[in-house]
């Protein structure tokens, strides 16, 4: 990772999809800061102000800043640029150009990645039964697959600890720096990912603040991330379903009874075929060896 592509990342109103087009037009985060602001302006299409910032050496300090603070902490720092990134992210429309990672690298990469998710902060009795009973089976059917889920959801950290107990990788997404998981509830499941052998990712950094939707950004990194989603309760159709639909991911969901308030998302996108219904470990391996 050159010191230009972490330092866009600290530049004030640049988004990721203005990231993305800049690297498409100037090849390089070293040419968008060998640019001039008339260039920046035109070829980039950035706004005046932007362009100033860029122009002037804006991010670069703050990067420096932070390479030694990630060094320090034993964090990976990672471009879109290099082999190690996510190739599955790499292609979605609004991809981190950089993002913060501990523990084995190429396990973002591996041949099949999984993530078992629901809603944030809740779980049914049948929920956590049908989690755990989805991963059991799953893990005996495909014990290559790699679970993916955030450390701060209850279905992704269920379903991310009960992979562990049956084998499985991991890679989690963290909605802190890497570096502070230590103050976060999801630490002790984080220790364990990396005892294992597993991945922890995040796109925030050191001495990035943490944005008020990172919740919203966390399920974007997990549909990007995976092959396949299933959703195992939903009150409503959530964000990382429609995530996972618009970056043409496998959507599978697990069916409930009507009267319960916690199925009516999954009834809903399963009666609308925007997910593959799924009751077995056996149903997801099927869909997902069809896709």
């Amino acid at each position: 990772m050159k010191l230009e592509d972490l330092a866009l990342t600290f530049v004030p109103n640049l988004t990721h999809q203005a990231i993305g087009h800049l690297l498409e037009v100037f090849g390089s985060a070293e040419a968008i800061y060998s640019s001039s602001e008339a260039e920046l302006t035109t070829r980039g299409a950035l706004r005046g102000d932007i362009a100033r910032m860029i122009a002037a050496g804006a991010g670069l300090e703050s990067a420096r800043k932070e390479v030694e603070l990630c060094e320090r902490a034993g964090i990976d720092v990672i471009s879109s640029s290099e082999s190690r990134y996510p190739n599955r992210m790499r292609y979605t429309a609004d991809y981190p150009h950089i993002i913060y990672m501990v523990g084995d690298d190429a396990l973002p990469n591996s041949s099949l990645l999984v993530a078992i998710t629901g809603e944030r902060g809740q779980i049914s009795a049948y929920g956590n039964k049908m989690v755990i009973k989805l991963i059991e089976q799953l893990a005996d059917i495909m014990p290559e697959v790699v679970m993916v889920g955030m450390l701060d959801s209850c279905v992704d950290s269920l379903a991310m600890r009960y992979a562990l107990n049956c084998g499985l990788r991991v890679v989690a997404v963290a909605s802190a720096p890497l570096s502070q998981l230590s103050a976060q509830a999801g630490r002790h499941l984080a220790d364990e990912i990396l005892e294992a052998g597993g991945t922890l990712l995040s796109e925030v950094g050191v001495m990035s603040a943490v944005k008020d939707d990172i919740y919203s950004a966390n399920e974007r990194l997990v549909a990007a991330l995976c092959d396949g989603v299933v959703i195992v309760e939903s009150g409503e159709i959530s964000n990382i379903a429609r995530c996972t639909e618009s970056y043409s991911r496998t959507l599978m969901a697990l069916p409930g009874r009507a009267t319960d308030a916690m199925s009516w998302g999954t009834n809903r996108m399963i009666a609308t075929s925007m997910a593959q219904m799924v009751c077995s470990g056996r149903d997801i391996f099927k869909i997902l060896e069809e896709e």
